[in-house]
């Protein structure tokens, strides 16, 4: 995906528009395999945990943000209030929901739309390389979108 695509895509998420109904996209990513090329258009109407997507009222902010990771880098345990997209450009990465038990697998090319109101961590998995993300939060103006688990008590 380019940086142009990219933009497209903030831009599109940032007006909350919708380019017509189609079948949507189950949010579930296969076992880390080698990717395929992401086919040019992918549509989600779902959390990786199965949720309506929804948006947060009206007017909201588009929050972008690129991360890279190393190899084993963890993402702490957090909840997301409003939507939260994240885009795999290089590498992969492991997704864990304590709700639910699942674990979700993310490579190059995919697109995780994160669980809203659930426990959940990060994990890279990618071996031998850095795993860059894109991330995009649409959240009330000047509002964060993550809460850090609480934490747990000493035995």
């Amino acid at each position: 995906m380019t940086w142009k695509m990219i933009a497209v895509a903030a831009a599109t998420l940032a007006a909350g528009c919708d380019a017509g109904p189609a079948a949507p996209a189950r949010n579930e990513a296969a076992p880390a395999a080698p990717a395929a090329p992401a086919p040019p258009q992918q549509r989600f109407d779902q959390t990786m945990s199965g949720q309506p997507l929804t948006r947060p009222p009206t007017p909201f902010q588009l929050v972008v943000t690129q991360l890279h990771l190393d190899p084993g880098h963890v993402i702490p345990c957090h909840r997301h209030t409003y939507p939260r997209y994240v885009f795999v450009e290089q590498g992969s990465l492991r997704v864990t929901n304590h709700d639910t038990g699942r674990v979700y697998n993310f490579s190059k090319g995919q697109v995780a739309v994160e669980s809203i109101g659930q426990w959940h961590q990060g994990l890279v998995t990618s071996v031998g390389e850095q795993t860059f993300l894109v991330a995009f939060e649409q959240v009330p103006p000047g509002q964060d979108n993550s809460t850090p688990c609480p934490p747990q008590p000493a035995p």
